[in-house]
């Protein structure tokens, strides 16, 4: 039972770690476009699927949906 146990949490150490990583990973690569919530590279200047500037959007206000 001991054992068992030990393994169940290593298990979920193992997935919960590897979770934070991407979690990480994805906030320092791409922008979530305010507009439609669509993931961008940090890179781009608008959005890819509406359009919507994303440099600009950073420093107004997040438009209504």
């Amino acid at each position: 039972m001991k054992e068992t146990l030990l393994n169940v949490a290593l298990a979920l150490a193992i997935l919960g770690g590897s979770a934070l990583i991407t979690h990480l990973f994805a906030r320092a690569m791409y922008i979530t476009c305010p507009k439609c919530r669509t993931l961008n590279a940090r890179r781009r200047m608008q959005c890819r699927k509406c359009g919507w500037e994303l440099r600009k959007a950073t420093n107004t206000e997040i438009p209504s949906a």
